[in-house]
């Protein structure tokens, strides 16, 4: 059996939760803490889409999770040195390790220098990440991501002794450290951003006064929405949904996802009487349209053809039929239509932004 790095091990596991346990030969348990390690992502997405409903769940998550990969970067350190022969361990104590230098130089450039004895480059690496982090925070970020795995590099190269005997390890070190936290994170966001949930801004003000919105995101209610749940459950009246345009409405050249509020659903006979939404001949009540307006047709003026509402209708099979909570302003199901079930991107679960309006919807 081969010696393995110690601190290489740690390296890895850092970037990696598991990845020192396979560099070890513990493959499986490798791979076990890295699923555990996603878990941990899992929790956070679970607490951020429904706050009320996952929060224990997700604080529990990330909690053990925090615990398990903290852990794991103690646990790659055993594993690594558990198999290596007494006369291997030995040397590699009696010097500077090159792999511990690597590791202090990742944490903050100028640690793993200052460890074997490059005072001068050291002290200049650390004054200038220090002064980086008080009056440039997007150039220290840069420092991290970008620089201090270079950094590391020299600190492997510069140590007094290394026991490998090409600089292959270190090399494939440096890409790894490279690769992994950009690729790794691209893929995952996507896979969420895909199937679990995805952020999205209210551009329009045709959901107050639940969602505050306008064209300048940066001022708009930042929601999160969950494409998960409706994978097993039906959309239920009430639930803010974000859904693609209909037919209908990509006939009228509309192209950007709308968001409003299920009224009616499939099966239902609704009719609007008196300023009112009747389903199945009874009055229903909404406490969330915004006080005062009466729901007509008559916003629909700019609809080509006569308002959807504007009798009496049956909506069909796997369809809904949706409002905007600002009835005297919102383009929706009154003028042109249903929205089919297939259309439905997610719903709406909660405002993560502006963090004082933070809430479950």
């Amino acid at each position: 059996m081969s010696n393995k790095e110690p601190w290489l091990a740690v390296n890895l596991s850092i970037i990696l939760a598991g990845a020192g346990q396979v560099y070890s030969g513990k493959t499986a348990k490798g791979i076990f803490l890295g699923l555990v390690n996603i878990s941990s992502i899992v929790g956070l997405i679970l607490f951020v889409i429904k706050p009320s409903d996952y929060s224990i769940l997700g604080l529990s998550l990330i909690l053990v999770s925090i615990l398990i990969y903290l852990w794991n970067i103690l646990d790659a350190y055993k594993s690594a040195k558990k198999g290596n022969t007494p006369d291997f361990e030995n040397k590699r104590k009696k010097n500077k390790d090159a792999w511990l230098a690597a590791l202090l130089s990742r944490i903050e450039p100028g640690l793993g220098h200052l460890y074997i004895g490059k005072t001068a480059i050291g002290f200049t690496l650390m004054f200038i990440s220090v002064i980086a982090l008080v009056y440039f925070q997007l150039i220290y970020l840069v420092i991290l991501t970008i620089i201090s795995p270079l950094v590391a590099y020299h600190a492997y190269m510069a140590a007094p002794i290394r026991r490998e005997y090409s600089r292959k390890p270190i090399v494939k070190f440096t890409i790894f450290t490279y690769i992994v936290p950009i690729i790794f994170p691209f893929i995952l966001g996507l896979f969420i951003r895909t199937h679990i949930a995805e952020p999205r801004w209210i551009p329009s003000g045709s959901m107050q006064p639940a969602l505050n919105g306008t064209v300048n995101q940066w001022e708009a209610d930042k929601v999160t929405v969950d494409k998960i749940g409706y994978k097993f459950n039906n959309p239920k009246r009430g639930d803010i949904v974000v859904f693609s345009p209909t037919e209908a409405l990509r006939k009228e050249q509309f192209q950007n996802a709308f968001i409003k509020r299920i009224v009616g659903l499939p099966g239902e006979k609704v009719e609007l009487k008196k300023g009112k939404v009747y389903i199945n001949d009874k009055p229903l009540e909404e406490n969330y349209v915004a006080s005062g307006q009466l729901t007509s047709t008559e916003v629909c003026t700019s609809a080509p053809t006569q308002p959807y509402l504007s009798s009496s209708v049956t909506i069909p099979p796997n369809s809904y039929l949706v409002l905007g909570d600002n009835r005297e302003s919102a383009y929706d199901s009154r003028c042109w239509g249903v929205v089919p079930k297939d259309n439905i991107i997610g719903k709406a679960s909660a405002i993560f932004w502006p963090i004082e309006r933070r809430r479950s919807l």
